[in-house]
């Protein structure tokens, strides 16, 4: 690979993609590692197939994307080349996936009664996994771009993030099973939902305890 072949390219005004196609094109050419990050407004088209211009271009990335991977699996590979890595990641900025609690709302007992109710399930509705995942990421301090790993721990789907350094388990109930599996991958930080206690502070408390034996202090519930 030749100096300067490995970099990031920056493309505030992506269109339908052509940043993307060309990279991904030279990328399949000479096997580099070139990136790129694409920012594209929601601008309407008038289409019902692609509604916006930001849903052409994430179609003309995918169909690049396929079209080389199906070349690549009809060619021999008589240099042993590294296989490329093509996978891209779509984000739209939106709000927060958590209901927020408004400090700065009426303070009367009603009032604090009805926040009180709405946070007992804190997550907005329609957001799936994925979702809270990356905005934990983001408020623990990881890029959008850390590996992530989704494991299978007793039975129950956990997060790997950045080879294991924190682990996300956001399912809606948490057993004493997992929290041991959890602890045994020794991770540095562990997040868990906290409806997934579905308010059992024993469970709770003793999540706290098996995670500290384990030698993992920093433990939250979101």
């Amino acid at each position: 690979m030749n100096e300067g072949d490995d970099f990031i390219a920056l493309d505030f005004f992506a269109g339908s993609g052509t940043t993307a196609h060309a990279i991904l094109g030279q990328n399949s050419v000479d096997r580099s590692h070139r990136k790129f990050i694409l920012v594209q407004l929601p601008e309407p088209t008038g289409r019902n197939d692609y509604p916006t211009i930001a849903d052409i271009c994430k179609e003309r990335v995918r169909r690049v994307i396929k079209k080389l991977n199906d070349e690549d699996a009809g060619k021999l590979d008589l240099e042993g080349s590294e296989k490329q890595d093509r996978g891209f990641r779509v984000f739209k900025l939106a709000e927060s996936n958590f209901k927020p609690w408004e400090a700065n709302g009426d303070s009367d007992a009603d009032s604090l009664a009805k926040q009180l109710e709405l946070h007992v399930q804190h997550v907005r509705e329609g957001r799936t996994a994925e979702d809270l995942l990356y905005e934990i990421l983001l408020k623990s301090g990881f890029a959008l771009t850390t590996p992530v790993e989704k494991l299978s721990l007793a039975g129950t789907t956990v997060f790997s993030v950045a080879g294991g350094t924190m682990l996300v388990c956001l399912e809606p109930e948490i057993t004493l099973e997992t929290i041991r599996a959890i602890a045994e991958k020794k991770p540095e930080r562990v997040v868990c939902l906290d409806s997934g206690f579905a308010d059992n502070d024993q469970l709770k408390a003793n999540a706290v305890q098996i995670f500290k034996a384990k030698g993992i202090n920093s433990f939250k519930t979101v």
